[in-house]
């Protein structure tokens, strides 16, 4: 009786299932995302690390989850030749992810979708662990048209068929010995649930009065970050209801939009004095994240961090150093 063959993901790096071929001109992490995203490069304090991770892969999916040291990481693609859906997760600290003229932060463990055929930038303030699928765009069937209203927002997890989605995502990054059977069904029924996910999330964007309105607002505010004019109007009327409306939302959470905006606009910024190199202008990271005025910026971060920005960054950087000098 011929029994079915095992599949087993492939684990990599510090705990490796198998060694890397004493030819491997790049580490696994970097060849496994190169085949996700397109050729990658990494911005971190020892750019060559063999990062750990898992990966599975079958039936066109693609999955993995990178374990980056909890320091800053950034990562940038060139994208891939053919059309596809990015799906990305952070899990321990926010998630920055730019393509193209957007930006979007997004909150621990929320999901972002992104186009795999274009450069794609990818920063992890806290760095930590990061989840990665990638699946052709031929598998979304009828709700690939609905996937324009979903790009590059933070998603929240609380939505269930995302929760199933990710629970398919786990259980075959991590299950070993899986038989081919129940490795196609598992495939099968993750391509099943993600027009049904893709549907649910762009109806609750389109529908108007829906209960999630301040999430909207908030995946509003988030792509734009960069955008010094954008105000409590601009979101008024992009939501179709009052200035007014939106303040008591945001008050029933003990804050307002201009304290929430600044917050999110403050955090965007310390993550770019982390991430970014130090021939990045302090005050061109200022405009980036929209203030108009280094010196109301220079004040605002000093009273929500407790120091400079200069200050801020110059630890950053000796921190590095003496990592790099202990290893």
């Amino acid at each position: 009786m011929k029994h079915a063959a095992n599949l087993t993901p492939l684990r990599f790096g510090a705990a490796a299932d198998r060694p890397v071929a004493r030819n491997a001109t790049q580490p696994m992490w970097r060849m496994i995302l190169s085949e996700m995203l397109g050729e990658v490069e990494h911005d971190g304090p020892a750019p060559e690390d063999d990062i750990p991770g898992l990966f599975w892969g079958r039936l066109g999916l693609s999955l993995t989850t990178l374990y980056p040291r909890p320091t800053p990481v950034r990562i940038t693609s060139s994208g891939l030749t053919g059309p596809g859906i990015v799906i990305l997760r952070a899990m321990e600290g926010p998630l920055r992810v730019a393509q193209g003229p957007r930006t979007v932060l997004a909150g621990r463990s929320e999901v972002v979708f992104a186009a795999a055929d274009q450069p794609l930038s990818i920063e992890l303030s806290e760095g930590g662990r990061l989840d990665c699928a990638h699946l052709s765009d031929h598998v979304l069937g009828s709700a690939a048209s609905q996937m324009s209203v979903l790009m590059l927002r933070p998603i929240s997890n609380d939505c269930l068929p995302l929760q199933l989605l990710i629970c398919y995502a786990g259980y075959m990054l991590q299950q070993p010995h899986q038989t081919d059977g129940q490795a196609d069904m598992m495939v099968r029924h993750f391509y099943q649930l993600l027009p049904v996910l893709i549907a649910e999330l762009a109806a609750g964007v389109a529908r108007g009065g829906r209960p999630d309105r301040l999430s909207a607002i908030k995946q509003s505010v988030g792509a734009h970050l960069s955008d010094s004019g954008f105000s409590l109007a601009d979101v008024a009327h992009s939501e179709r209801i009052s200035a007014r409306a939106v303040q008591k939302l945001f008050h029933r959470e003990g804050t307002t939009f201009s304290r929430y905006l600044l917050e999110r606009r403050l955090e965007a910024a310390r993550q770019a004095l982390l991430l970014r190199g130090p021939g990045e202008a302090i005050m061109q990271i200022a405009f980036d994240c929209g203030f108009d005025d280094p010196a109301y910026f220079s004040r605002a971060f000093r009273k929500r961090y407790g120091v400079r920005p200069t200050d801020m960054r110059r630890s950053a950087r000796l921190a590095s150093q003496t990592q790099a000098i202990n290893r």
